[in-house]
């Protein structure tokens, strides 16, 4: 990867952070330890692993993959946000952590939904207790790493 593409994987990633904060309200903090030990690379909202691309072309099972690979390591929902250039943030979550009656489904892109951040953050704003700013999800405790 060269020098360019890390500064604008890093500006995207700050971007981004600075987006969910206004949203959520919640801290989102970037995970700088990403590349040695693998993992999120936003921290912060609960119950989801937030994969971040800021790309000029779409590489969609492969980023899927990485996200799912990183949300299962930590116990966590993926969530797939990319912004190709030019364009708005795009969010693609598993159709069966938005919808329970496809629970049996696989993690495979075919399974996916995609829509906008601000329909996402929407999402993710319905599910948490105000309080806590936890995600409660009908009687079920949320997940988080051991």
């Amino acid at each position: 990867m060269s020098a360019m593409q890390r500064n604008k994987g890093a500006a995207g990633e700050r971007e981004l952070a600075k987006i969910l904060r206004d949203e959520l309200g919640v801290d989102i903090t970037r995970n700088l330890v990403q590349s040695r030990e693998g993992g999120a690379d936003l921290l912060g909202v609960a119950g989801w692993a937030i994969e971040c691309k800021r790309a000029a072309d779409k590489s969609l099972n492969k980023w899927w993959l990485q996200a799912c690979e990183q949300a299962g390591r930590v116990g966590m929902k993926p969530a797939l946000i990319y912004r190709l250039d030019r364009c708005e943030w795009k969010v693609i979550v598993a159709m069966k952590h938005l919808f329970p009656p496809f629970e049996c489904q696989p993690m495979g892109v075919a399974w996916t939904v995609e829509m906008s951040l601000p329909a996402w953050c929407a999402v993710v704003r319905e599910g948490m207790d105000g309080a806590t700013k936890t995600p409660q999800v009908r009687g079920i405790a949320p997940v988080t790493a051991g």
